[in-house]
């Protein structure tokens, strides 16, 4: 019974780690259309402003990668 239950969760656990990484991937791509090279507005308002926005999205990653990551070591394949 007890295998069974760890079963679930470890099903749980990769469908959780698979949502995060699918998000992981959308602020990912998000993310390229703030890349420095790209990040050419002459108002430098407007530059400030995305600028801002690629530091979010940056954040946005490594938290959903720290979330991965405390999740996979909370249920790890072996008991």
């Amino acid at each position: 019974m007890a295998d069974t239950n760890y079963e679930m969760l470890i099903e749980m656990r990769d469908s959780i780690i698979a949502y995060l990484e699918e998000e992981k991937g959308i602020n990912e791509d998000a993310l390229k259309a703030y890349e420095p090279a790209v990040i050419q507005d002459s108002d430098s308002e407007m530059r400030l402003i995305r600028e801002k926005e690629a530091i979010k999205l940056r954040d946005r990653v490594l938290e959903l990668k720290r979330h991965i990551a405390v999740i996979k070591r909370m249920f790890p394949n072996n008991k």
